[in-house]
């Protein structure tokens, strides 16, 4: 039986919010500073010269044609500074990877505005997309501890400029009130349909193109409610964006915890879907089943056509941890992913919904209790078959003697849905992956899918944020035609990255 990691993170913690009225879009003033420097700090050579500019839908930071990825580390410690975090970027390279070269930002490399301080947690939340519109994916960091003047706790987002050279330099957006946590989520997308990318933070949406020097077109408050006393929020908001409704504009689903009006006290988190418009977000609309039961939201969520029927799902990582009776359950037992199916008229909650987990049939390995199976989700297409994969991770899943050591699951795609033909599992027991399953890792706290390789096929990169000690790890896994695979599997850490090891967490989350 899988037990809870002993103790909880600062970053398992509560989220305190204070409350807000979010019902009408009123333009947001935010505070803004911006700089052009180069901002890294370097661990290999730099990247080639691009040979061609990012693709709207491709995360691209140096315009080489070759997908990236960026992991956050929020518990680092940063020239002294406890929890003042980083965040680390591999850039994709066609030899696989083995060769990927990284990066680390953080508040004190050069051309970062602002400073690297004690409870910052740069890379709160971490979300990338072309926000100005040069060609090139920009970055997003949110540092939801960060103070700003006497604010405490008003977090910030800096937002890390792609080019030529991969990114550097920023733009501050900060908190304008006491514990707004500015910078605990974020998500990057079209929402009006107007070509331009757009940022949710769930307390404001703003509308690009994003000028370096002057702000966003324009800034409003959002519908989703998130603020909330200590008795009503716990956890961060988490968000997924795709067109569900098929409409060609942007949709954004977020999960939300909140014990007011339609949840119980500490129930499950809510999932609510707001539709884009060509005005922009729509009011947030809570998933309900046909007897009136709100959707139970879990831990993780993520978004993609997996079945290529022209409407984006909703998959739903549902671990049973806030489970509550008189809500719909899920799993009593280890958790499961749930795929709600986009329709012309949104989310279908309405029609069976297709639940996945442990038990099921053709799924590796049996549920245990507290296993966490839908820590993380992620889709991409590992197989190059067309079909959205998804990777699964299950953070507390016990290996051997080991108790919560991790795995992660990949299911294909198929024209019928999610498939459990094929299904594969990993551990740091797999053979050909580094390292050893060891007490308490995590392994698969966070997933990502990405085809960091540029062959078609999205590799696999899993984190174990408590690996040795809640220093953090990221492993990453190649991709053939019969999916993601341990042989040629490289992982890296803190002494990769010439960082302090103690209590970093790296691989705490992706960029989505």
């Amino acid at each position: 039986m899988a037990r809870h990691f002993s103790g909880l993170h600062p970053f398992e913690q509560e989220v305190r919010v204070p409350k807000r009225a979010l019902r009408t879009t009123v333009a947001v003033a935010v505070a803004m500073t911006a700089t052009s420097a180069l901002a890294a700090t370097a661990v290999q050579a730099a990247p080639m010269s691009p040979v061609a500019n990012a693709a709207p839908d491709k995360v691209d930071f140096n315009g080489d044609g070759i997908t990236d990825v960026a992991v956050a580390a929020p518990g680092a410690t940063v020239s002294g500074e406890g929890q003042a975090g980083y965040v680390a970027v591999a850039y994709g390279s066609a030899a696989g990877v083995k060769t990927l070269y990284k990066k680390v930002f953080h508040q004190n490399s050069t051309g970062i505005p602002g400073s690297a301080e004690q409870d910052d947690r740069f890379g709160s939340t971490v979300a990338s997309g072309d926000v100005d519109g040069d060609g090139y994916t920009d970055l997003v960091v949110g540092s939801q501890g960060e103070s700003v003047g006497s604010l405490h706790g008003a977090g910030s987002l800096t937002v890390l400029w792609g080019g030529a050279n991969g990114l550097s330099g920023g733009t501050v957006i900060k908190g304008t009130a006491n514990y707004q946590h500015i910078g605990a989520a974020a998500a990057v997308d079209d929402f009006n349909g107007d070509g331009h990318l757009d940022m949710a933070t769930g307390t404001t949406v703003s509308y690009g193109p994003m000028s370096r020097t002057g702000g966003w077109t324009r800034t409003d408050e959002m519908t989703v409610e998130v603020g909330g006393s200590a008795e009503e929020l716990w956890g961060r908001p988490e968000f997924a964006t795709g067109d569900v409704n098929g409409d060609g504009i942007s949709d954004l689903v977020a999960l939300i915890s909140h014990g007011s009006e339609e949840l119980p006290y500490h129930g499950p988190r809510l999932v609510q879907y707001l539709q884009g418009t060509s005005a922009g977000l729509s009011e947030a609309r809570t998933l309900k089943d046909p007897s009136g039961k709100t959707l139970d939201g879990g831990r993780s969520v993520a978004v993609g056509d997996i079945d290529r029927d022209g409407y984006a799902d909703i998959v739903l990582g549902r671990t049973s941890e806030y489970d509550m009776r008189g809500t719909e359950d899920v799993n009593d037992v280890g958790g499961g992913i749930e795929v709600v199916a986009g329709t012309a008229t949104g989310p279908d909650t309405t029609s069976p919904r297709t639940l996945i987990h442990q038990d099921t049939p053709g799924v590796p390995g049996s549920a245990e209790e507290m296993d966490g199976f839908g820590d993380s989700v992620s889709l991409g297409d590992a197989n190059g078959d067309g079909y959205l994969d998804l990777a699964i991770g299950a953070g507390r899943e016990d290996v051997g003697s080991a108790k919560d050591a991790g795995s992660v699951t990949v299911l294909k795609g198929s024209a019928g849905g999610l498939t459990v033909t094929g299904a594969r599992s990993f551990t740091q027991n797999t053979g050909g992956v580094p390292g050893s399953a060891e007490t308490g890792d995590a392994f698969g706290r966070a997933v990502k899918l990405a085809d960091v390789s540029g062959d078609g096929k999205t590799e696999l990169f899993a984190g174990a944020p408590y690996e040795n000690g809640a220093a953090g790890g990221v492993w990453a896994f190649p991709s053939t035609a019969s999916g993601v695979t341990a042989t040629g599997a490289y992982s890296f850490g803190a002494g990769t990255l010439g960082q302090i090891a103690a209590n970093a967490v790296l691989g705490w989350s992706f960029n989505d």
